[in-house]
């Protein structure tokens, strides 16, 4: 990463990460990764399990030292200072709880270290703790150890432990993982409200891009230890950067389909074992230009139109720009269905209404989407853009 493309620091209450990298022998785990995060901001962190993102955590943390490049914290570079002297609150994926020490206790914790910036009295602390306690549910927990709780309890006396600190940086690694849907989407919301009131950013950490998108103001996409995207959910649904973000956003995921061009009479044309589909123009262009015509095309589920199909309907040539596709399988969720069809020996999805009667193996037409269609280079998997 060259000098000009370096984050500046944003704030003195902020965080800026530059050219960070790790190895763990010949292993690069982190690749110069480099993104800001304002005082009040909350960042997501998200990509696959070994993307780097708990290694990431650690190298702000001090628990774990950089290879190279900078951590610049609350206007300060903090590469070379021990963890103590950091002021990070961080909350680890194992929990790392005080096996001797309650609910209430092992929250209070970092208030009552000699490290504590705060110094705040004994009625000060326990209305905080208490406060974080009632705020995850877990109240009544307050006079208990961790060995006779649950796994996600534990995970919420974690969160609090973390919450409850007045650090220069939350990172928070995981922190819902490991708890009901209902809690999840409860805790998310009431978590990003507490958290965009305070002076801190908060790093969210996670393998779930949906979470990630729901409650951060702008999504870090690590993969392979490396950023491939920075920006906010519709960014990344919209526009991934390449297969891969298309592969990890949305929900579900963004539809890839391969397909072989073929221009006619200043016409392009994809090719599959049923026939041909006529494509929009600019399309053929873009892809003519990489010196290959066979890549993959991306679209959301959501702007996927299907039309169900008679027998003698679906033995007929398809209508122009439409693809002949079987209805592989039906996920009835209320409001809407989610279909699987089936494309020669491909596989995309749609969201349709529900209120039609799908059934397996149907005959339909899929119709491509008019506006959201992504085209990404048959070499590097990167989006191209309507004018290459």
């Amino acid at each position: 990463m060259t000098q000009q493309h370096l984050p500046s620091p944003i704030s003195e209450k902020g965080l800026t990460l530059r050219s960070l990298n790790k190895h763990f022998g010949e292993q690069h785990v982190l690749r110069d990764v480099a993104f800001t995060a304002a005082p009040g901001e909350i960042v997501a962190v998200a990509g696959p399990s070994g993307a780097g993102k708990t290694t990431l955590g650690r190298l702000i943390s001090g628990l774990e030292q950089a290879d190279a490049g900078e951590v610049v914290l609350a206007g300060r570079d903090v590469v070379q200072l021990p963890p103590q002297k950091r002021h990070v609150a961080h909350m680890f994926e194992s929990f790392a709880l005080y096996p001797t020490l309650s609910a209430f206790d092992n929250v209070a914790s970092p208030l009552r270290s000699p490290a504590c910036r705060e110094k705040p009295d004994a009625a000060a602390i326990r209305a905080r703790v208490m406060e974080l306690l009632e705020l995850t549910e877990i109240a009544h927990l307050a006079d208990r150890r961790p060995s006779d709780m649950s796994g996600g309890q534990k995970q919420r006396v974690a969160l609090c432990r973390t919450l409850v600190q007045q650090p220069d940086v939350f990172i928070l690694d995981e922190p819902i993982g490991h708890l009901d849907a209902k809690l999840r989407h409860k805790l998310r919301s009431e978590i990003r409200q507490r958290q965009k009131a305070l002076a801190q950013p908060t790093l969210w950490l996670t393998p779930d891009v949906v979470e990630a998108m729901a409650v951060a103001d702008r999504v870090v996409m690590l993969v392979d230890g490396g950023v491939r995207q920075i920006g906010q959910a519709q960014d990344l649904t919209l526009a991934p950067a390449d297969m891969d973000v298309a592969r990890l956003t949305g929900d579900p995921a963004m539809n890839l389909l391969q397909v072989q061009l073929h221009q006619h009479e200043r016409q392009w044309w994809a090719g599959f074992e049923w026939g041909y589909t006529l494509v929009p123009f600019w399309l053929g262009q873009c892809l003519a230009e990489t010196g290959s015509l066979s890549a993959h095309i991306g679209f959301l589920p959501a702007h996927t139109r299907v039309q169900p199909l008679t027998v003698a309907e679906s033995e007929a040539p398809p209508e122009a720009g439409a693809l002949r596709a079987t209805v592989y399988g039906v996920e009835p969720f209320g409001k809407y269905t989610l279909l699987t069809l089936r494309i020669d020996e491909q596989r995309i999805r749609a969201k349709v209404a529900a209120h039609l009667p799908w059934q397996l193996e149907q005959p339909v037409h899929v119709f491509l989407p008019e506006q959201g269609l992504c085209l990404f280079h048959p070499q590097s998997g990167r989006l191209m853009p309507r004018g290459h």
